[in-house]
């Protein structure tokens, strides 16, 4: 979906931003309005063009392991506690910090 859009001069969320926007779920009808505005500003800004940086992120991210369910998570205690790292499925299990 998004290609196509791409292709049509249109600006739109990176992969990553679209999987966050959807499984997020500190939003709610009460701040989507707010996030939708940022999202559509971060995607005006950005060229159509992925930099190479923006590129490499997006394929691994397209790679990268996301657990289902919270009996796939290995270490747990570590990514709640590890705030050092990115953990791809913050915002699936909730501890994404709020909006």
């Amino acid at each position: 979906i998004t290609d196509f859009f791409k292709k049509q001069n249109v600006p739109v969320m990176t992969v990553r931003e679209l999987f966050d926007f959807i499984t997020d779920l500190n939003i709610n009808d009460e701040n989507i309005d707010d996030y939708l505005v940022e999202a559509q500003r971060k995607a005006t800004s950005r060229t159509l063009d992925l930099c190479e940086d923006e590129k490499i992120d997006e394929e691994v991210f397209k790679q990268a392991y996301i657990p289902k369910n919270l009996s796939q998570v290995i270490d747990v205690e570590n990514d709640v506690f590890n705030e050092d790292r990115e953990i791809l499925y913050h915002s699936v299990t909730g501890l994404k910090p709020s909006l």
